[in-house]
């Protein structure tokens, strides 16, 4: 039987796989693609296209509508009995796993430390990796993405980052990443514009942990997640592929000086594949399974270059009637911000956010995030806020309890877009999913038959011979398991 690695890049569909394949043959993705079964995958949610509602929904058999999961940083403990994702269904069954920073993995299981390995996302609210050994690099981790957390910072954590490298060869670290680590930091502090490119290098770090726990203690199913590619399509994609915005809409020095990026993420990726494409090479018992719970696709853009948004949540917090203390702060993703308030505060905290306005704008209740404010309560008690002014006019009244305020004094303040840009490309439900072994060589793969999401778990349980939560679906028009298994018959 197969043991299965799952790579997950985020939202990368095939425009841009495709893309990049044309114009770097020599690449271990576009080596391994022809000889790749491939699928599109369709991501069956209906509240919210974004990558923390689609992720729960392939990884647990359920769409968002059942599953409710639609926040980072959410209260999933009721949830994850109701609707476990598969690493626990695995885990639970006697088959060996390891998890290296899936989303939502930071709900983490009370047996963690039985698993392979257990590394939650960089959205963890605490400092937690299985084995122990692992949890300099995660400090190291979540200190760096909430220093980036919508602009990369040029700072660089001293003290976690020492505690890292002391540690980091023996976590198996390899010489090729940290040189390309040091080098790029050379030329950062030459040109101060491709410091945007950190976000490709954590990743780069991660794969070499990853895969020394891979070779360690061999799993029969392996978790590996990477948002790097996410980000430069968000923000990039206009520079890659022009061609597909209206005249005029982009800046062309813009797309000049930003065209690089997306490969410049793509490339990285291609670094990490070649890693376990190595192994999986060396080590025919294991399949390779590539995907992406959704894609990305192009959408109007104009050149932005700062928005309001909640800089201080403690200032906030407070203004909202909820002290210091008596809050606990859940990370998410700029500009949403989420917090648990406690019963005590909460009729307080909701009065007084009815009273927010910002111009002509007030607070609305919605279960996704709704451009400029909103705000949603999941699992009674937490709370995502949201707030963002794209194009803010200065001298605009801010009230609080019918009283004007300024901005500052609530917790609200300017933040840079310091690529110009706020998006120029976002979800769409079309994912892709390849799956590559050795001994699948020469089949046809032309075809890209579509599948929905909810496929991957019920595939991923009859692979191992296991029975179906009752509350997993197989669909009868789909064979997907066949992509998992990929024994030669």
């Amino acid at each position: 039987m197969q043991s299965i690695i799952f790579f997950e890049i985020n939202e990368v569909p095939y425009r841009v796989i495709d893309h990049y394949c044309e114009q770097h043959p020599g690449s271990t993705l576009a080596q391994i693609l022809p000889r790749s079964r491939q699928y599109e995958t369709i991501t069956e949610d209906s509240i919210a296209l974004d990558p923390w509602v689609s992720w729960p929904t392939m990884h647990r058999g359920v769409p968002d509508s059942k599953h409710q999961i639609l926040h980072l940083g959410q209260v999933l403990d009721d949830v994850d009995k109701e609707y476990p994702p598969i690493w626990r269904l695995l885990k639970q069954a006697g088959v060996s796993v390891g998890v290296f920073g899936s989303l939502h993995s930071s709900s983490i299981p009370e047996d963690a430390s039985e698993y392979s390995f257990y590394v939650p996302d960089c959205f963890d609210n605490q400092v937690f990796a299985h084995p122990r050994s692992l949890v300099p690099f995660q400090e190291f981790n979540l200190r760096m993405t909430r220093e980036s957390a919508r602009n990369v910072s040029r700072k660089l954590p001293v003290g976690t980052a020492a505690k890292f490298a002391a540690t980091a060869p023996a976590l198996g670290l390899k010489a090729d990443t940290g040189f390309g680590i040091a080098s790029h930091l050379v030329k950062e502090t030459l040109n101060k514009d491709l410091r945007i490119r950190r976000r490709n290098y954590q990743p780069l770090l991660a794969i070499d942990l990853f895969m020394k726990q891979i070779r360690k203690s061999r799993p029969q199913f392996a978790t590996f997640y990477s948002n790097n590619v996410a980000a430069a399509m968000h923000r990039y994609w206009g520079a890659a592929f022009p061609e597909e915005f209206a005249d005029g809409a982009l800046d062309p020095a813009w797309v000049d000086k930003y065209r690089g990026e997306l490969t410049a993420a793509m490339n990285a990726f291609d670094q990490m594949l070649g890693k376990v494409v190595s192994f999986v090479e060396a080590n025919t018992d294991y399949t390779l399974v590539i995907a992406g719970s959704m894609g990305q696709a192009a959408i109007p853009a104009q050149h932005t270059y700062g928005f309001l948004t909640i800089v201080d949540l403690e200032k906030f917090m407070s203004a909202m009637g909820v002290p210091q203390d008596a809050w606990e702060f859940r990370p998410a993703m700029i500009p949403c911000q989420c917090a648990v308030v406690p019963e005590s505060f909460r009729d307080t905290f909701l009065a007084r956010l009815a009273t927010l306005r910002v111009g002509e704008h007030s607070m609305i209740e919605s279960l996704r995030p709704t451009a400029p404010m909103s705000y949603d309560e999941r699992e009674r008690g937490f709370f995502q806020l949201f707030i963002q002014f794209d194009h803010f006019e200065a001298g605009t009244k801010i009230t609080l309890g019918g009283r004007e305020v300024l901005g500052e004094s609530i917790g609200l303040g300017m933040m840079a877009h310091e690529d110009g840009v706020n998006c120029t490309a976002q979800h769409v439900p079309e994912g892709a999913l390849i799956v590559y072994s050795p001994k699948a060589s020469g089949r046809d793969v032309q075809h890209r038959p579509q599948v929905s999401t909810l496929e991957f778990v019920p595939s991923v349980l009859e692979h191992f011979n296991l029975n179906l939560p009752q509350h997993v679906q197989r669909s009868a028009g789909f064979n997907f398991e066949v992509a998992v298994d990929l024994s030669v018959k």
